[in-house]
């Protein structure tokens, strides 16, 4: 089967991304992205007015992308909480380590975007938390907490498993390839233990 072409838009978002994760909104400029596609800056400004606008499609993508983890999150069969709870952490883990630039994009829009959460219109990023706060939420080992606790450990997990999904180059640099592959196979059974159990 083959794989659908993606639209000029989407070229344009696909190729923005990495440039926000690696170097933040203010370090990237619409002739940046243009230039990696090698068009004019114009053809972005068609498609997107503003470098906002293009930042917030980026977002939307990846925010796209966690609404359908949870998506099947929450159709799965789950005969205890614990069991929605823990195919989220497990699916999230799996997600971030395969697209660490999402994990390092929302990362920034999470901790690095203080002059943009004054002027910011949309957060797309909204559903996605709400919604793993309740799956938090209804777990028994977070039931009985207030809603200040649970806020706080889900946004610890979310913290955790983007932190870890994009830290692999500088563990590397420090403890070896080998070490790292041990941390890695242990950190979702730790996290698991922290979350879940």
């Amino acid at each position: 089967m083959l794989k659908p072409v993606p639209s000029a838009k989407q070229k344009f978002i696909d190729t923005a991304l990495p440039l926000f994760a690696d170097r933040g909104y203010f370090g990237v400029s619409l002739a940046d992205v243009a230039g990696e596609l090698k068009l004019t800056k114009q053809s972005i400004i068609y498609h997107f007015r503003t470098k906002d606008a293009l930042y917030g499609a980026v977002i939307e993508d990846i925010a796209t992308r966690l609404d359908g983890i949870l998506d099947v999150v929450m159709a799965a069969p789950a005969e205890r909480p614990q069991d929605r709870l823990d195919l989220y952490v497990r699916n999230m883990h799996d997600h971030m380590q395969s697209k660490p630039q999402d994990a390092r994009l929302i990362t920034r829009e999470l901790l690095d975007n203080l002059d943009r959460t004054e002027t910011g219109k949309r957060w797309y990023l909204k559903r996605f938390l709400d919604v793993s706060v309740a799956l938090m939420a209804g777990h028994p080992k977070w039931a009985g907490k207030s809603p200040a606790e649970q806020t706080a450990a889900t946004y610890q997990f979310i913290g955790a498993v983007c932190y870890f999904a994009i830290s692999g180059p500088t563990l590397s640099a420090i403890w070896g390839k080998d070490r790292v592959q041990e941390i890695r196979a242990a950190f979702l059974p730790t996290l698991r233990d922290q979350v879940v159990s």
